[in-house]
């Protein structure tokens, strides 16, 4: 798997409209000619900070790529 440039799209960034909440939004766009394992997540809290949320983050993407791989 190649790493390719990451490009933000200031016109996709939104700010919760809750300016209480504490989001994380990871988009991962992994995608050749063979496969396409383009897939997102998004965590928002309102009592747990972002800090806490990037580690569940992390696990579900780790755990959702190993799924992929495995055809599950």
């Amino acid at each position: 798997m190649s790493i390719k440039q990451c490009k933000t799209d200031p016109s996709s960034t939104k700010e919760s409209a809750d300016a209480g909440v504490n989001e994380i939004q990871i988009e991962i766009n992994d995608s050749s000619s063979s496969h396409n394992n383009n897939f997102a997540i998004s965590l928002k809290s309102k009592n747990v900070d972002v800090d806490k949320l990037l580690p569940m983050a992390k696990q579900w993407i780790k755990e959702h790529k190993e799924k992929a791989w495995q055809g599950v």
